[in-house]
């Protein structure tokens, strides 16, 4: 499993392209909340019906098992469900299976023919991807993942990360004693670093953006800081992580619940990850009329294989009656048409937007930017 839980536009170009033979891709919702069995459970009824469909093409009982053994060795693991995210996408052949929990609540859906489906998953390039939250306080330092949803706490057991969790020994905490209008003191603590714990914590900075970067495999996605100002002010002196976010969430984080820690980051962290949907939906309204639009699927999709398409929009809100299984090698319908549009366009080095209705620049269930 992929430790980051990211998946790149390159690795769904990978994916798109493996052709040939039986290849099972399967989707589902594992919501945090719920208990990682009932995941599984889900995950193994689409499963059994994935193995139905290879039944109902031919392949006998043993055959079937064997496309589908990958899939189900990875899921009996002791670590399958170490990184909980909202969504698991699952994809197996003969001899081998992937599997990505990624931060994007998925339908439950079966895709069977020979090619992945990796349309469900285009969410992930835009705004409904993901971003981190580094949490410092004077006692220790927390990574946490999040999407639209919410946040989890990432588990970092055994990674270089999690050595410098523990935030160094410091000078005792100095305490201001104030009078209150009756004259009797009062105690404030307080919670920022001294002057003369700079150079330590610094260091300690330092290192956590080293071991940040091993965890994070190069991903440039969001990264927004939760901490006191002087904290936070601290750490940006030593951050080379391209996607650290201007500001921060201020406070102690231990004060903070997890849905308030993410109430407070996600409108920070949106307008970045949705800035170039933002731009190339003004762009389409701008060009629209001139011929540098197209709304037609046929047109689209051949278009983005000739590398035309700068940016594209997909609608990702699926019909009423969208079947729960999905037959890729039955004929082109208007789903394979918008799988290989953006396939094509990322492939080509364009931009794939997958959003809801209200957000599409057009009418239609596939939007275009060409090129020429």
């Amino acid at each position: 499993m992929d430790l980051s839980n990211a998946l790149s536009a390159q690795d769904l170009v990978g994916l798109s392209e493996q052709r040939g033979g039986y290849r099972v891709s399967v989707f589902a919702p594992t919501p945090p909340a719920e208990p990682a069995d009932r995941h599984g459970v889900r995950v193994r009824n689409l499963l059994r019906q994935a193995e139905r469909e290879l039944r109902a093409d031919g392949l006998s009982a043993v055959a079937a098992q064997r496309v589908l053994a990958p899939a189900r060795g990875l899921l009996s693991g002791p670590r399958r469900f170490e990184q909980p995210g909202d969504g698991l996408a699952v994809f197996c052949e003969q001899g081998s299976a992937r599997q990505f929990q990624v931060a994007l609540r998925l339908p439950e859906l079966v895709a069977v023919g020979d090619r992945f489906l990796v349309r469900p998953l285009l969410p992930l390039l835009g705004a409904a991807g993901h971003f981190y939250v580094l949490a410092l306080n004077q006692d220790e330092i927390r990574l946490l993942r999040g999407s639209r949803h919410g946040l989890q706490e990432m588990v970092l057991d055994g990674l270089p990360l999690a050595v410098w969790l523990t935030m160094p020994r410091r000078r005792a905490q100095v305490h201001a004693f104030v009078a209150d209008r009756g004259g009797a003191g009062g105690r404030a603590v307080f919670h920022g670093i001294e002057d003369d714990d700079t150079p330590l914590i610094l260091q300690h900075f330092r290192r956590v953006d080293r071991a940040l970067r091993d965890v994070l495999h190069g991903d440039d996605v969001p990264l927004v800081l939760a901490g006191v100002r002087s904290t936070q002010a601290l750490y940006r002196r030593v951050n080379t992580h391209p996607g650290l976010i201007r500001e921060g969430v201020d406070g102690n984080p231990r004060d903070l619940g997890i849905d308030e820690l993410h109430r407070s980051a996600w409108p920070l962290v949106e307008p970045v990850l949705r800035a170039g949907e933002i731009a190339a939906s003004a762009i389409y309204r701008e060009l629209r009329g001139t011929g540098r639009t197209g709304t037609d699927a046929a047109a689209v999709c051949a278009g983005a294989q000739q590398g035309r398409v700068e940016s594209l929009f997909v609608r990702t809100d699926a019909p009423a009656g969208t079947p729960r299984v999905i037959r890729l090698h039955e004929g082109t319908s208007a789903m394979d048409h918008r799988d290989s549009a953006a396939v094509a366009t990322l492939r080509h080095g364009g931009a794939v937007y997958a959003v809801p209705r209200d957000r599409m620049p057009d009418t239609a269930p596939m939007a275009a930017v060409l090129r020429y």
